[in-house]
């Protein structure tokens, strides 16, 4: 009877172990065939990765980074994504912002035009590696003021991750949601609203000055956000000839998702029937299960938050958003080409 216990509990512990191996292998990118991906964007050296997956391609695409100081996997938060795709036969691009990792430059210098440009680039040396198969572009948040710039000459297909609309509404959104959850009621958060406005109106506006900059916040921080403060994806997207996909977790606490679905629905509401515009239920600004992961910043996870993520691996997204991502792609691929 001990005997058949240590057995039972030997083998227990190799399945536990073999779980765990298998579950942080979402983790790890070394294992992928990969090959540098450098390119030049307006004077600036970039420093990135290209990852293929282990058969011919179905598609390739770029990933366009949020706001912040990324590198190419986003502090490892891109891997799981990045493994997801290579095994449905997506090569994947990514590259250090400029000045972060290997890439020059400074990230905080850029106009969301830059940024524009800076992913043309990209998709022109994609471009350049790959015959006959769609080419396209993954942006998250930020990159929503950047991606609807670009056409048909730079690419076959577009996605976008919880993107917004106005640069000022998603902040108003932001800091509504962050002080409704201090527990501040509306008349209050209204108030504090109406007054950020102003404030912020004297501080990026027009007649700024640097020296109006918030206290502690950098000189290029400042020059960063008074060059974008005023952007808007409404014209781009009213312009947009390139298939896309836009999806929005229904529980984004960083963007208004329902109201800027329905303004990219508006938006879009001349353009191509490959369009598809959609709110995955229970999911996060970044797509995953917002029952356990719903937090604005990830530096605000917490410990178990953390653990549980390198745990699940690509199964802390919610169920089936990026299976609708990847199956979306590959049907680009199969119009496309």
């Amino acid at each position: 009877m001990i005997r058949q216990w240590i057995v039972a509990c030997a083998l227990g512990f190799t399945v536990l172990g073999a779980l765990v191996v298998w579950r942080l292998s979402d983790h790890d990118l070394d294992w992928r065939q990969s090959e540098r991906f450098n390119f030049t964007s307006e004077g600036s050296s970039i420093s990135g990765t290209l990852w293929l997956p282990e058969g011919a391609a179905h598609a390739a695409v770029v990933f366009v980074h949020g706001d912040g100081p990324q590198d190419r996997v986003a502090g490892g938060g891109y891997a799981p994504l990045i493994n997801v795709f290579l095994d449905q036969g997506i090569a994947v691009a990514s590259w250090d912002k400029p000045g972060v990792g290997g890439s020059g430059g400074n990230w905080l210098h850029q106009s969301m035009a830059d940024r524009a440009s800076e992913t043309r680039a990209a998709l022109s040396l994609l471009n350049q590696r790959f015959d006959d198969v769609a080419l396209g572009a993954v942006g998250f948040s930020q990159a929503g003021w950047v991606l609807p710039q670009l056409t048909r000459r730079d690419a076959d297909f577009l996605v976008l991750v919880g993107p917004a609309v106005s640069w000022q509404d998603q902040g108003d959104y932001y800091t509504r949601v962050r002080l409704a959850q201090d527990g501040l009621d509306p008349q209050m958060i209204q108030d504090i609203i109406v007054a950020q406005t102003i404030a912020d109106d004297h501080a990026f506006g027009p007649k700024a000055q640097v020296e109006n900059a918030p206290t502690g916040m950098s000189v290029d921080r400042w020059h960063f956000i008074r060059e974008n403060r005023d952007a808007d994806a409404r014209l781009d997207l009213a312009q947009l000839d390139l298939p896309l996909l836009a999806i929005w977790g229904a529980d984004d606490l960083n963007v208004d998702a329902e109201n800027d679905a329905a303004l990219y629905r508006k938006s879009l509401e001349a353009g191509g029937v490959h369009n598809k515009i959609i709110l995955w239920p229970a999911a996060t600004h970044g797509l995953l299960k917002s029952s356990a992961y719903n937090w604005q910043l990830t530096e605000d996870w917490s410990l178990f938050a953390i653990a549980r993520f390198l745990a699940e691996g690509r199964f802390a997204f919610a169920p089936g958003a990026l299976d609708e991502i990847t199956g979306w792609i590959k049907e680009r691929n199969q119009i496309e080409h």
